[in-house]
């Protein structure tokens, strides 16, 4: 037998996708994989990063690092660290180990303790509101103000509690527990999709206490990416937004931890971005190590995902750097006249970039400046992301009750995508509002019909609502 093969061999199972990679990314991995602690007293505050990695590099360290996790637990329920993730780990284990699922049955009743607790720690009041008790814990401090309710803590605490109800449905000593935690998540689910999305902004909302409601462009906005109780649009509104993630503004734990969870979802270039980026500066070791092999072996665990991505555009996320260092060693000539002609354009169409131009836009559309707003926009939309930025315009103008603007805006948009679902309803409102009703009868209709509305139960049903007071209005008119 080879060395390889006995190598190989050796190996736990768990390891068994380093066989994919090629020598230097496995060496990689190996050598992460013996920074990574095999104690719960050794990981610290980074322990659910550890458990996350483990899941990768051998889930029976990981299930073994769970049941000390769980055993640091006081009477109350009380974890040292304290992190909303245990259940989303333990699911995770039984699912990554042969003979997790009995481990974990065992475990459940301790989890059961540990995800009260954790809702009525961050929620002692009960209001349904969850909120980080300091800095410290929260995951992102620099956010953290006594008070101030961000959505990344609800997100984390309605994923426990639909993980702990899949591992624990079913357990007739466990009933309440169960019935406990399906409320808590369908109570969390309500609030953040009736009062903290904002679908005008794309974004969600932070609450500051007398200061009300108000956009939250901070990291804490993106974490509902991986929110089991998303929707669509809120998905394709974050990843639009996705430009503005930069790694220097997260702390190294909550960059990995949100590309731990983010590794069960199909967001694709919001992980793709992640990995170009690279980790935060001042990573600890062990979260240098956990970085290293969630990103080498993420494809492992994404396969499912994967195989609806053509390979050329797999080869050019995985080789993206190698393919950038050769264009610019090969093109610095075309390089600067680029550059010259950017220069060009950009005092030509005016100064700013288009994020730059895009936060303008947004900070004058929480002002009430709507005209400013639509101005600003429209500069954007020559620049790149036409139909997105055309979109935002028109809310702008239907803001301004410049509806026939409005109108022109967002069939502007169906010309350049045809399937953008919010554009079609607010056609039909833009339409309505001018007064022609069965014309915006017949566009609210034909949305409710089509094919792809059993996608969008809720904007279905927002068409159909539509359409069902607009034909009572003609009803009326016409007697």
């Amino acid at each position: 037998m080879n060395p390889s093969a006995k190598q190989a061999k050796a190996r736990p199972a768990g390891q068994a996708w380093l066989e994919t990679l090629p020598a230097p990314a496995a060496q990689a991995v190996q050598a992460a994989v013996a920074e990574l602690p095999r104690a719960a007293a050794a990981a610290g505050n980074d322990l659910p990063l550890a458990i996350a990695a483990w899941i990768l590099a051998d889930p029976a360290v990981a299930a073994n690092l769970l049941d000390e996790w769980l055993a640091t637990a006081d009477g109350d329920g009380n974890l040292r660290p304290t992190c909303p993730v245990t259940c989303q780990l333990a699911e995770r284990v039984a699912a990554a180990g042969p003979d997790s699922d009995e481990r974990i049955g065992r475990l459940l009743p301790g989890l059961a303790k540990v995800l009260q607790r954790e809702f009525d720690g961050y929620d002692p009041s009960g209001t349904g509101l969850p909120r980080w008790p300091s800095a410290e814990e929260a995951l992102f401090p620099a956010e953290f103000a006594p008070g101030r309710f961000t959505v990344d803590l609800a997100v984390l605490l309605s994923n426990e509690a639909a993980a702990f109800y899949r591992l624990a449905v079913g357990r007739e000593d466990l009933d309440r527990a169960v019935g406990d935690a399906e409320g808590e998540q369908r109570e969390l689910d309500v609030w953040l999709k009736e009062s903290f999305w904002n679908e005008e902004a794309s974004a969600f909302d932070r609450h500051d206490g007398e200061a009300g409601n108000r956009s939250d462009w901070s990291p804490c906005g993106f974490i509902p990416l991986v929110w089991e109780g998303r929707t669509e649009p809120m998905s394709a509104g974050l990843r639009t937004r996705a430009a503005e993630m930069e790694a220097a503004t997260w702390p190294p734990r909550a960059w990995i931890l949100f590309f731990a969870l983010l590794l069960q979802t199909p967001h694709n270039s919001v992980l793709a971005r992640m990995r170009r980026q690279g980790l935060p500066a001042g990573a600890t070791p062990i979260e240098q190590a956990a970085w290293t092999v969630l990103t080498l072996g993420a494809d492992a665990v994404r396969a499912p995902y994967l195989e609806t991505i053509p390979p050329a555009v797999r080869w050019l996320d995985a080789h993206g750097r190698t393919v950038t260092r050769g264009a610019l060693a090969g093109g610095a000539a075309l390089l600067v006249v680029l550059l010259g002609w950017g220069l060009f354009q950009r005092e030509t169409r005016g100064e700013g970039d288009v994020g730059d131009l895009e936060r303008r836009a947004r900070l004058a559309c929480e002002e009430g400046r709507h005209d400013r707003a639509a101005a600003l926009y429209g500069k954007a939309l020559r620049r790149g992301s036409a139909a997105y930025f055309r979109y935002r315009q028109g809310g702008e103008w239907m803001h301004l009750e410049r509806f026939a603007d409005a109108e022109a805006a967002y069939r502007d948009v169906l010309a350049r995508a045809p399937d953008t679902p919010n554009a079609r309803l607010n056609l039909a409102l833009a339409v309505l509002k001018q007064g022609r009703r069965e014309e915006a009868l017949a566009l609210y209709r034909a949305f409710a019909e089509s094919p792809e509305a059993a996608a969008l139960p809720e904007l279905a049903d927002r068409a159909r609502l539509a359409a069902e007071l607009v034909e009572r209005q003609l009803a009326l008119d016409r007697d």
